[in-house]
């Protein structure tokens, strides 16, 4: 039987394998398993890296809360009855969905929440400041801007303060002081130049209220009218306060007479330029033809 497959393999034309040549061939073939195994265990090792690295990145993505990455945005149009125990389940109701339910950190209701000592606790003003721990939770609560909370539509916007502001008591401070600069440094603004002179301006007012029957007074031009009339041309400053002299005779009273003249003397003012600019337009198109 072995003469015969020897037979067979010759006239095939293949060689019988020898032992040697068998026991090399098997060990190739372990070999290539191993090698096999060996870059399957490779392949494990580095996806159950990456999938670590990525688990590490979303650990970044909700980090713990921390004075730098609050977020704050401020909540407005509330019903002044609200309480802060309406506003928490309503924001973790809708944030949730998103998978930051837990990221609001405080609610600071301005004026009180009513829930303080019976008789003294304060009137809650209709707006609130919310602080959340995470980019994402400000961002999905900046989509509930004109949505219903309790009837009402809330204005939802971002609380930042690009640059510094100087208080109030600062800023009277340094004009009493005199000081010519900013709280960081820069000079003030410079002051829109005046065309006619203050005095001027009083001048004309008192000749208006002299010659106004009574209905005009020459104190009922604040020093913003004056000021505000002070940076018109002389002629359209004129052209104001003998506006404002035939307003007042007509009889058309305001309770608050300084807004009232003001926008008399822009009424004034725009109706004045309108009609200069015509002119030179007028000016302009016949210099062409000619």
């Amino acid at each position: 039987a072995s003469s015969r497959r020897r037979r067979s393999r010759a006239i095939m034309g293949k060689k019988e394998e020898t032992p040697e040549q068998r026991a090399a061939r098997k060990a190739k073939e372990k070999g290539e398993k191993k090698s096999d195994k060996g870059e399957k265990k490779e392949k494990k090792e580095k996806k159950e890296k990456k999938s670590s690295d990525g688990g590490d990145e979303g650990d970044k993505k909700r980090p713990t809360a921390t004075p730098d990455e609050i977020r704050t945005l401020f909540f407005g149009q509330m019903p002044f009855d609200t309480k802060s125990s309406d506003i928490m389940p309503w924001l973790k109701a809708n944030l949730t969905r998103h998978g930051c339910g837990f990221d609001i950190k405080d609610i600071r209701m301005a004026g009180g929440d009513g829930t303080g000592t019976p008789g003294k606790a304060k009137k809650f003003k209709g707006y609130a400041f919310v602080d959340f721990t995470t980019n994402k939770a400000a961002k999905k609560a900046m989509k509930l801007h004109q949505t219903l909370f309790r009837g009402r539509p809330v204005t939802v916007e971002r609380c930042a303060r690009k640059e510094y502001a100087a208080p109030k008591s600062e800023k009277r401070k340094r004009a009493a002081e005199g000081g010519g600069e900013g709280a960081d440094g820069e000079p003030e603004k410079k002051m829109l130049k005046t065309l006619v002179e203050p005095d001027a301006v009083k001048a004309m007012v008192a000749e208006a209220a002299e010659n106004s029957e009574g209905t005009l007074a020459a104190n009922d031009c604040d020093e913003k009218v004056l000021s505000f009339l002070g940076l018109l041309p002389s002629d359209v400053c004129q052209k104001a306060v003998n506006e404002i002299k035939k307003v007042c005779m007509k009889g058309n009273q305001a309770k608050n007479k300084g807004a009232y003249f003001m926008g008399i003397i822009r009424k004034v003012s725009k109706t004045s330029w309108e009609e200069r600019a015509k002119a030179d337009a007028a000016k302009a198109k016949g210099a062409a033809e000619s």
